[in-house]
This record gives C-alpha cells, sequence and structure tokens, in this order.
C-alpha cells in the first residue's frame, strides 16, 4: 500500500512540475425545437438524471459510516492438507487463525510446500459498520447538488454533482463524467453483494494553483434499497499532500 501510494503521489507532483495540463469535459447539448412547431414538445426524459436522483442522498440523510475489516479465506487448503497427510493438529491451528482475521504461518508439518501454502490463502477486505451515524449536509445550487461540511466526513466537503449532465466538480478544481457499475456478487468486495451504479474517475494536475487529484467515486445500490457511497482520493491542495478514503451506507 505505501509503494503504490508513493507512486501516486509521486505522479501528482510531476504533473505539476511539468505543467500538465487539466482536460475540461464539455456540457451536453440542448434539444432544439423543430422549426415552426405550433406546440411545444417536452424534451425527452433525461435517463442518466432519473439514475442519479436514485442513488444520490437527499439533505438530511442519515448515513452508517462503514469500516473495511480484513481476513483470510482458505480455499480448498483443508482438504488439500489431507490428501498430502500433513498433521491435523497444525491443520486445525492454521483454521482457527484464519477464522481469527490473523494471517496464519507456514509450517512444513502441513505436508505442502510454502508456494502451495500461499496459493490457497486469499486475503479479502469487507466493509463493515462502525456503528457510528452521520447526517449529510447537502444544498442545491440550481442543477447541481452541492456536499457541505459533515464532521467525520470532511472529504466531501465541496463536491458538486450535476443532475443533469452527471458532471462531478470536486475542491480541487477537476472534473469528470459517470460511467456505469455493475457489479456481481462473485466480483463484490464489500461483503454487501451484487450492486450496480455510478462511478467517477477524477484525475488532474494544475501547477498554477498547486493542486492536483487522482480520486474515485462511486454511487451503488444494493438490494433492499441500500446505497453505498464511497470515496477515495490522493488530493495535493496548495502543495498540501492528503490521503483519504470514505465509505457510507444509506437508504432511499
Amino acid at each position: 500500500m505505501t509503494g503504490r501510494r508513493n507512486i501516486l503521489i509521486s505522479t501528482l507532483l510531476v504533473g505539476l512540475r511539468v505543467g500538465v495540463g487539466v482536460a475540461v469535459f464539455g456540457q451536453s447539448g440542448q434539444g432544439q425545437p423543430g422549426p415552426g412547431a405550433a406546440v411545444p414538445v417536452l424534451p425527452p426524459e433525461n435517463p442518466l438524471r432519473s439514475r442519479l436522483l436514485a442513488l444520490l442522498p437527499t439533505p438530511g440523510t442519515s448515513a452508517q459510516l462503514m469500516q473495511s475489516q480484513s481476513y483470510v479465506s482458505v480455499v480448498d487448503f483443508q482438504q488439500r492438507v489431507v490428501q498430502s497427510g500433513g498433521d491435523l493438529k497444525v491443520l486445525a491451528n492454521v483454521l482457527g487463525q484464519a477464522r481469527q482475521g490473523d494471517i496464519p504461518s507456514y509450517d512444513e508439518r502441513l505436508g505442502i510446500s510454502r508456494a502451495e501454502f500461499q496459493r490457497y490463502l486469499i486475503f479479502r477486505s469487507t466493509l463493515e459498520p462502525s456503528g457510528k451515524m452521520l447526517r449529510l449536509t447537502l444544498s442545491r445550487e440550481g442543477s447541481k447538488l452541492v456536499f457541505g461540511e459533515v464532521p467525520g466526513a470532511s472529504i466531501l466537503k465541496g463536491l458538486h454533482i450535476d443532475t443533469n449532465t452527471g458532471e462531478l466538480s470536486t475542491q480541487e478544481g477537476f472534473s469528470a463524467r459517470p460511467h456505469p457499475v455493475q457489479i456481481s456478487a462473485v466480483q463484490d468486495s464489500t461483503g454487501l453483494g451484487a450492486s450496480s451504479g455510478l462511478a467517477w474517475d477524477v484525475k488532474g494536475s494544475n501547477p498554477k494553483t498547486q493542486n492536483a487529484l487522482q480520486g474515485h467515486l462511486s454511487l451503488l445500490l444494493f438490494s433492499g434499497g441500500q446505497v453505498l457511497l464511497s470515496y477515495n482520493r490522493v488530493s495535493i491542495q496548495k502543495g498540501r499532500i492528503s490521503e483519504d478514503s470514505l465509505n457510507l451506507t444509506f437508504r432511499k
């Protein structure tokens, strides 16, 4: 994790030094009325707007702060050790370590090689309720939903989402458009199950303001109406570096 973080920060700093330009995302065009139309024609329904409104929180929404929990999943490990004639007491000890969320230690008495032992261990992380509830502060500026200051979720402050175009704008001065996300139960890394929604990948650097950003925001809808809002970023504002992550769940 430290190596990946250093690579991200180095990339952002290089962008500031060499003056990498920031991409500008154009606004979608407005439909033009037909010539000589005697009766006003209603604009077609905006499917993106409908999807956004089904995912976005509303002012005053109560949200549950989620925390990441890591654990070790032992896949087909027990059967392999039994087949190889390994020590069953050592096997029981390894399985006990895995159930407690600890990283099991290799023991040659298992009857398999160290390399094979490592292949059978899968490290996973899930999201668990922290027990802390937050009330989201949001306001509207025309078609934009604006996130305000929320104790425990300051990373959201200054985010703007245009409910017509889907464009996300950040306090660092960068923007991005959303793309659809569909996650099956097999692909799920949250422990919450299958989901679908929208995600934004936003990045850029501005040597004039000394701001840079690499971030990922997502809104995922699960069965039962639960929505997961996740935002992860490495940010540089006026030369100051910060790395933040936030996961919130709420119901529509």
